[in-house]
């Protein structure tokens, strides 16, 4: 969709009616008058300017006339120009809203006015923040939308948690500012889109730097900027809007600055927030290499290595480039950005990077910066007729900080047309806000330290895994409660106390019990029959509940022909790989040869007897170490390189099948799917019933799952070693290198 042009006026290097110019002695000139539809607003507004500053009264909300600056021109300051605009519209009232952005900005069409420069951001917009921009109106262009998103992916120590983004919600990734460069005169970033929309409310963007803010002989706040010419001016504004944001100005507790100094002197209860550093960089992979390895995907992944400490990567595709953010201690210890390139090196050399994202361990960096993050909220961040608004006051924590600007700003917005622009109704209105996102931060430190012992820790991360797989494997979507909480932790979907609230709920505690009885059970078959992961990946297998049906339908069609019913024994697996229809055939060929890697059991001998591999009229035996306890299964079906058909002796089950196919994948990938089910022999007599009965015991249904589940890992892992890695260095070097960009806030 694209949107009218852009109705920019003065957009550029303007500097409007009201502000004051220095004359170079100290002194200043008359200010240029300003008047609204024919007369001079102040004289609406005498009893509001002449309270003095930090004086106790209470001073109206925004009235007719009023001037509001905003200082920076990013989402939350964007975000609170918008609505102040839209709401004082709506109560009939004109206000002046001047956005002062230091960056300076160029008109990129679609509506929007890109802002030049890095914006510090992973890029992510949740299904929060979707439906909250829907609701106003803000429908973000397809040009600016980068990558849509239909799967979530958590990545633990022992396994991934795939979560499908629910239907109605939407999840996308988009650039925020200019950069990379490599995209050249491509379409504009979303904080361009969002400063076009308050462009087009009403606001006028000015290209300056705040320096400090102090108040005037009026009473009014003044802010002392330097213009994009260099020159030193002064503007009075009835309402002003911090939104600099943390990588600017506001909460880098940690060096100099004019403007926090400035705002600590008007109000000496203001303190920052803290932050730490996170380390965010793009790799141009290309648009294929990111559409076959990363299709409509983002990637959470919760661990690094003893070396690379790391809490917490985000891996998150964007046409051509991949952003990567990634936070932990090693980055908090590092000397940035002289320790990047080697923290980059040694991340892409991770085995479970190199798992999501084979050979790109010499892929190009286009893009690198060295951001703060907020980890607490500012402490009275609001003084007579100014307040601080985006995540310079604070954002949820690791989680969603467009949304949180948003939030910010939107009640900010309300607060100064509804209940007044003096301290205490800024602390009781705006600041009701504040304290509710350090409080719903503080469930979050909770949420995210549960998270990490359960993702970080291999024998926990696997109990979350087990109470995972299970949950989809034998209840209704409408009854995962672990999966819930999962999703709304990595998406941020849901406020930290709600999610704090249900991860201690008896549904979820069932399922981790549960979990935990599963994978005793499971280590102990393991050990049993001498199944060891070794240096294999372990990938998920499970099918949904909901999708058994019509994956056993597409195995009736490629097969032409109809499978049991409801036998009395079913079980279905799947897994996706990266290699062709052919190479997984191939793996499929080890099936029953002593050197293969998977299927070799201890006291469960599985070997080819008679014919070739994959060759119709072939026999796979299996034996066990009790007289009589053996299977014969014969392949009785191939379809071309698709679908491997046999079929179990009927001294051993009644209609017994195992099926293998291999279909195509809408991202250039294929899938391998497994079905076997049988119906038990019932035996003759009450010897032969008790024989049967006891050799059914010794072979139960989930017997079967840690055997196919360790199988189809295995294979895909044989597979894509000598397809994948190939591919992946053959992709990643047809990117022509280029230099590194690097973008480090606080050296700007």
């Amino acid at each position: 969709m694209k949107c009218r042009p852009s109705p920019v006026g003065q957009a550029n290097g303007c500097y409007g009616a009201g502000f004051v110019k220095s004359n170079g002695e100290g002194r200043t000139t008359k200010p240029l008058g300003r008047s609204v539809e024919g007369g001079d607003p102040r004289q609406e507004l005498d009893p509001l300017l002449t309270t003095a500053p930090g004086s106790s009264s209470r001073l109206e909300s925004l009235q007719e006339g009023a001037r509001v600056a905003v200082v920076g021109g990013g989402p939350a300051g964007s975000f609170f120009a918008h609505h102040v605009l839209r709401e004082a519209r709506r109560l009939d009232r004109h206000i002046e809203v001047l956005i002062i952005e230091k960056h300076g900005t160029y008109d990129a069409g679609f509506d929007c006015l890109q802002s030049r420069g890095c914006n510090f951001c992973a890029g992510g917009i949740s299904p929060r923040l979707d439906e909250i921009l829907g609701a106003h109106g803000l429908v973000v262009p397809d040009e600016i939308i980068q990558g849509r998103i239909d799967h979530v992916w958590i990545q633990g120590q022992w396994k991934n948690f795939r979560l499908r983004v629910p239907e109605g919600m939407a999840m996308y990734s988009v650039f925020r500012g200019s950069l990379p460069g490599r995209r050249g005169g491509g379409a504009p970033g979303f904080d361009a889109f969002l400063l076009g929309q308050a462009v087009r409310e009403g606001a006028r963007v000015v290209h300056g730097e705040v320096q400090s803010l102090s108040y005037a002989s009026s009473g009014l706040p003044c802010l002392s900027l330097r213009t994009g010419a260099g020159e030193l001016t002064s503007l009075e504004a009835d309402f002003v809007a911090i939104a600099s944001g943390i990588n600017a100005h506001c909460g880098l507790d940690h060096r100099e600055d004019n403007l926090v100094d400035s705002i600590r002197r008007l109000n000496p209860s203001f303190v920052p927030g803290r932050s730490r550093r996170t380390l965010i960089f793009e790799l141009d992979l290309g648009a294929d290499y990111l559409e076959r390895h990363m299709h409509r995907e983002v990637y959470f992944v919760e661990y690094g290595s003893k070396r690379l400490a790391l809490e917490h990567i985000a891996l998150v595709p964007k046409g051509r480039f991949l952003t990567v953010a990634l936070m932990g201690g090693c980055i908090d210890k590092a000397s940035l950005p002289g320790d990047s390139q080697s923290i980059i090196h040694e991340f892409l050399a991770l085995p479970q990077i190199a798992r999501i994202l084979p050979g790109i361990s010499t892929a190009p960096v286009a893009c690198t910066c060295f951001p703060r993050m907020t980890v607490t909220t500012a402490r009275s961040p609001f003084g007579e007729r100014f307040a601080i608004v985006g995540d310079a006051v604070g954002s949820r924590l690791n989680k969603d900080g467009l949304f949180s600007a948003h939030l910010t700003a939107s009640r900010l917005a309300q607060t100064v047309l509804h209940e007044g622009i003096d301290r205490a109704s800024l602390a009781r209105g705006y600041g009701a806000t504040v304290r509710w996102l350090a409080a719903d931060n503080r469930y979050g430190r909770m949420v995210f330290a549960a998270s990490r012992v359960a993702f970080m820790r291999p024998l926990m991360s696997r109990i979350t895994y087990q109470a995972y797989a299970t949950e989809y494997k034998v209840r209704d979507e409408s009854n995962r409660p672990l999966s819930r909480v999962l999703w709304k932790i990595a998406s941020g979907t849901a406020d930290y106390r709600d999610v704090l609230r249900e991860m201690c709920s008896f549904g979820v505690i069932r399922s981790v019990l549960i979990g935990a009885l599963v994978t005793l059970r499971n280590v102990a078959v393991e050990a049993a029959l001498g199944l060891k992961w070794g240096q294999y990946g372990r990938y998920p297998t499970v099918v949904l509940k909901e999708k058994r049906r019509a994956v056993k339908q597409s195995l009736e069609s490629s097969l032409g022909m109809e499978l049991e019913g409801s036998p009395d024994f079913e079980r279905m697996y799947v897994i996706k790989i990266r290699g062709s229809g052919e190479e997984i055939l191939q793996g499929l060929g080890k099936f029953g040869e002593p050197d293969a890697r998977f299927l070799s059991l201890r006291f469960l001998q599985v070997r080819r007897i008679q014919g070739g591999p994959n060759q119709v009229g072939s026999v796979i035996r299996y034996r066990a170490p009790l007289p009589g306890l053996e299977a014969e299964l014969l392949l009785t079906r191939r379809i071309g390189s698709e679908t491997l058909l046999f079929e179990v002796e009927e001294r051993f089950a009644d209609k017994g099948r195992l099926v293998f196919n291999i279909a195509p994948t809408r991202d250039g990938n294929r899938k391998l799917t497994i079905y076997a089910a049988f119906d038990y022999k019932r035996g003759k007599g009450f010897p032969g019933r008790l024989l049967w009965s006891a050799a059914r015991l010794l072979f139960p249904a989930f017997l079967h799952d840690v055997v196919w589940n360790h199988a189809l890992c295995t294979i895909k892992e044989e597979v894509e070693r000598r397809h994948s890695n190939e591919a992946g260095r053959q992709s990643a070097s047809a990117v022509p290198p280029a230099s590194e960009h690097l973008a480090d806030p606080e050296a700007q």
